[in-house]
């Protein structure tokens, strides 16, 4: 006797950990015909099986070949796979006859249908504070979708104001179809995937200033003891209902570390770390909407002396690593030596540079 087709599809998904949904089996009939005969109410072993078994593998086999064409696997989302690992495949798991099952949506959603469309925008300014250095400011963003719809229908998503927007370069999912109709507004077609997906990229130039405007000044007042002034305004020609949830402002110091910080903000609360100092100006859940305030913070920073610095930056790179041989340890304390007068004799031979560099914030 050959042996079944789906016992390949049965070994292959016990594999992976996908099972069939369970249905209900008709009880036997019993025979009193021998062994190997087939009788009016028996069916032999090798006669290929009728009834849901045949359509599950079918089932299953559109799944894998649209899954994982070629081998390769398309979906790799957790939720995706628990609900397929949960529900198995049924006969209603197929597609329509007359509609062809896309690549990014192999499992088909049964349950209640429901849509989410969210945007995520990020906004990079880079502000000098000068009449001869123009501020440089970019918008970036994404509008991310999840669509629990049964079956594969087609959503239409229309965008419009395009030209206020000033929309300069758009992507989209494979899933979407996007018509040209006009310089102010495109109609965006997609069948959605399963789960959360990145329907739009674009990047954007911006009309309004940044939300946070201002300057940042360091004067080195000593060799381990600098100055500075942070002077800021948030939410300047901003109106209601645009909400600044958080506003955060990091001071970096990367080849300095910070011994102590002696300064009191207007408003916010700070704190240091050992190369950063951070000010919380608008803390997470105390939102800034419909006004425009003004913010300072002056201070002073003390850092620990570069020969000390050194002497700790490299003993945590070279370690405490204890060698048997006597020539890897000197050698060892000969590359402090040669690190920390290196380090020395470039610190001595820098020319003086202008310190006021555009501050890190986010908000």
């Amino acid at each position: 006797a050959a042996p079944s087709v789906g016992g390949l599809f049965d070994s292959l998904t016990g594999s992976i950990g996908i099972s069939s949904r369970a249905k209900p089996v008709s009880p036997q009939v019993p025979s009193s015909s021998p062994l190997g005969a087939a009788g009016p109410g028996s069916v032999t072993a090798d006669t290929p099986k009728m009834g849901s078994r045949p359509l599950d593998k079918d089932a299953l086999r559109t799944f894998i070949s649209s899954s994982m064409p070629f081998g390769t696997p398309l979906d790799l989302n957790y939720s995706n796979i628990f609900t397929i690992k949960a529900n198995g495949f049924s006969a209603s798991d197929l597609p329509p006859t007359d509609q062809k099952q896309p690549a990014w949506k192999p499992y088909l959603y049964r349950g209640k249908q429901r849509m989410l469309f969210t945007t995520h925008e990020i906004v990079h300014a880079a502000l000098y504070d000068r009449d001869e250095i123009p501020d440089i400011i970019s918008v970036s963003g994404q509008i991310n979708c999840r669509a629990d719809l049964e079956g594969l229908p087609d959503v239409s998503f229309p965008l419009t104001g395009l030209n206020i927007a000033n929309l300069e370069v758009s992507s989209y999912h494979p899933c979407a179809q996007v018509s040209d109709q006009g310089p102010d507004k495109q109609g965006v077609v997609f069948s959605p995937p399963s789960g959360n997906f990145v329907l739009m990229r674009y990047q954007a130039t911006c009309t309004l200033g940044p939300p946070v405007k201002g300057f940042y000044q360091l004067s080195m007042v000593s060799e381990d003891k600098g100055a500075f002034l942070f002077k800021l305004r948030l939410m300047e020609g901003y109106k209601a209902p645009l909400t600044m949830e958080f506003c955060t402002v990091i001071m970096p110091f990367p080849r300095r570390r910070i011994v102590s910080l002696d300064g009191t903000p207007s408003i916010g609360t700070v704190s240091t770390s050992e190369h950063s100092v951070e000010w919380k100006i608008v803390p997470s859940g105390r939102g800034l909407t419909g006004k425009s305030i003004e913010v300072t913070f002056p201070g002073t920073v003390k850092f620990a002396p570069w020969k000390n610095q050194t002497v700790s930056s490299s003993r945590s790179l070279f370690g405490t690593i204890v060698d048997e041989d006597s020539d890897n340890e000197a050698e060892n304390a000969s590359n402090m030596i040669n690190e920390e007068h290196l380090m020395e004799k470039m610190n001595k031979d820098l020319p003086p540079v202008d310190l006021e560099e555009p501050f890190c914030w986010q908000a």
